[in-house]
């Protein structure tokens, strides 16, 4: 990734899944991509924070349009369900990606996860509002 330490990404890596995002997989709102039967990525949406609470892909399969696929995926469903601005915390690697998908940076923190690692993250944020659709 080269924008953070090793050891910050092996602490983070390592982490369990939350009881917060097994939650949002059980509720449905999760996306997984596969290519030969095997998982390439996925994406999950937390439709009651209406953020993307995850997007990852293998990277084996960087830069073959996996996560460009799943971004326009959970998008569709959050306008399912409602969402107008869909907001999320990118890693500063990711940061260029959302940006070429219409998202916006609206700032740079500092993130404590649960790992117990801070992470330096972009907050951003992007209008799902269909053109010439009336609300």
């Amino acid at each position: 990734m080269g924008h953070y330490p090793p050891a910050a990404l092996d602490t983070w890596l390592a982490a369990a899944p939350s009881d917060g995002f097994r939650h949002l997989l059980r509720q449905g709102h999760a996306i997984v991509a596969e290519r030969d039967r095997s998982i390439v990525g996925y994406t999950v949406v937390d439709v009651g924070e209406r953020e993307l609470e995850a997007l990852f892909v293998a990277p084996n399969h960087f830069r073959r349009g996996h996560g460009s696929k799943l971004l326009a995926r959970a998008e569709e469903l959050a306008r399912q369900e409602g969402i107008d601005i869909l907001t999320l915390s990118a890693a500063l690697n990711a940061i260029d990606f959302y940006l070429a998908h219409g998202y916006e940076l609206l700032a740079l923190d500092d993130y404590a996860h649960r790992s117990g690692v801070r992470l330096k993250r972009g907050v951003m944020q992007k209008s799902l509002k269909l053109l010439g659709r009336s609300s």
